[in-house]
């Protein structure tokens, strides 16, 4: 009896658990479609600027929304990029980077004059990623002119990516730098325009003590053509305790793309884009939203079907891909 007793004295209790926590859900499940819907009524400039005070859910859900609109929203971005206050100009260069508006060059270029330290490193990433040579300009006055380490590496690293076998002359004196990391940054460059002469550097860097140089340094090994460095890249996948080994997976199947065809490369990404690092996921998905063919196309349309990090990125490249 005692027992019977104590089994119904709780269950009243039981009952207002389960009725608070369903109303917790409810509740919590309603704020997120309230937010969804706020968003979708709102226009591109005013999401732009609620991106700055909004939670980290809300500002996936105003960049998903700045993608659906497509071309209004670029026109937006373009102008923010060059005429908002500091944290619109930080995102608006993101999301031209992100969204690969072509058109939004001229407005990113702008934003690495800009007076505050972080607009002009955005900016200067924004041009890496989009790859445009029109920024081969600035990316080499950059080199003679920036003050601030993350802007100069990230010159160094743009021009790896666009520029011409000249700069080589302009990238090869940053070997010799005092940070070690924009010495790695410029061994990397420089191999990416064909001159293995950074390898030192690298292989030095990579038993370091410093950790971005270790990382950069691991990335940069895939761009060296020679057995030495992609052992030294096996060993670090192969070592249970072995760093970086994201970096070592992004280096190993930058090597292996060199001399594969377009379809190869979708093939080769697939499996990286889904999984288990998100750093190399992230990785895969820029690269297949270079390569912009049907298949690489496809493969995004899957990654954005999931519930990985991933496909938040992946549903926006398809979205702003749609609306064009």
């Amino acid at each position: 009896m005692p027992s019977l007793a104590r089994k119904s004295a709780r269950a009243p209790m039981l009952g207002s658990w389960a009725l608070a926590l369903m109303l917790v859900l409810l509740l919590g499940g309603s704020a997120e479609v309230q937010s969804q819907n706020r968003f979708a009524a709102m226009g591109p400039r005013a999401l732009v600027g609620e991106w700055q005070a909004a939670s980290r859910p809300d500002r996936e859900r105003i960049a998903d929304a700045i993608a659906a609109r497509g071309e209004p929203s670029l026109v937006v971005l373009r102008n923010v990029a060059e005429t908002g206050n500091r944290g619109e100009k930080v995102f608006a260069c993101s999301m031209i980077a992100e969204l690969r508006d072509a058109d939004g060059v001229p407005a990113v270029l702008t934003a690495t004059t800009d007076s505050d330290v972080e607009v002009r490193r955005r900016a200067a990433t924004a041009l890496r990623i989009l790859a445009d040579v029109r920024a081969r300009p600035r990316m080499r006055t950059l080199l003679q002119s920036a003050e601030d380490l993350g802007v100069l590496k990230t010159a160094l690293a743009t021009l790896g990516k666009i520029g011409a076998r000249s700069d080589r002359a302009r990238v090869r004196p940053f070997l010799a730098h005092a940070d070690p990391e924009v010495r790695v940054v410029a061994a990397i460059a420089l191999a990416m325009l064909g001159d293995e002469s950074g390898r030192n550097v690298l292989l030095t860097a990579i038993a370091s003590d410093n950790p971005g140089a270790q990382k950069q340094a691991t990335f940069g090994l895939g761009y060296l053509d020679d057995a030495a460095s992609r052992a030294r890249l096996q060993a670090i996948l192969d070592d249970p305790g072995g760093r970086w080994k994201s970096y070592a997976t992004i280096a190993i199947t930058v090597r292996d793309m060199g001399s594969l065809s377009a379809a190869e490369k979708v093939t080769m990404l697939f499996p990286i884009a889904r999984g288990r690092s998100r750093i190399a996921n992230r990785w895969a998905l820029e690269e297949l939203t270079d390569i912009d063919t049907p298949e690489a196309r496809a493969v995004i349309r899957t990654l954005a079907d999931g519930t990985r990090p991933v496909a938040l990125s992946a549903r926006r490249r398809l979205a702003i891909a749609g609306a064009r």
